[in-house]
């Protein structure tokens, strides 16, 4: 929080910062954890201009960069997410948070991503 009120008092509107807003930390869900929210009125309490976006959408990601080059004070882009998405056993699965999967899971993420071996 000190940095981004510094950022906001020096008007750092070069400044611009994303959270990857995916609802989960590594005990759970935010909401029943320890909830973050409201997160854009937190940051808009520090000062700094808040987009948000569908994070996993390249041309709001684009956009919001190209709108945040052009404010007077820092932007934080509040990327909406889902982990693992696209991956069945992995997807919005807050067990997956700082975990690697082994060799055969591995494979299989590749092949629902369509990706090759």
């Amino acid at each position: 929080w000190e940095a981004a009120m510094t950022a906001s008092h020096y008007k750092l509107n070069n400044l611009i910062a994303f959270l990857d807003h995916n609802n989960l930390q590594i005990d759970g869900r935010n909401d029943e954890v320890m909830t973050i929210n409201p997160i854009k009125e937190k940051f808009e309490s520090f000062g700094f201009n808040v987009i948000e976006i569908d994070g996993h959408n390249f041309d709001e990601i684009i956009s919001a960069v190209e709108v945040a080059k052009n404010q007077d004070k820092p932007t934080m882009i509040i990327a909406n997410t889902i982990k693992g998405k696209g991956v069945s056993f992995m997807e919005n699965m807050a067990s997956w948070h700082g975990k690697a999967p082994n060799q055969e899971e591995y494979q299989k993420a590749i092949e629902e991503l369509g990706g090759a071996n």
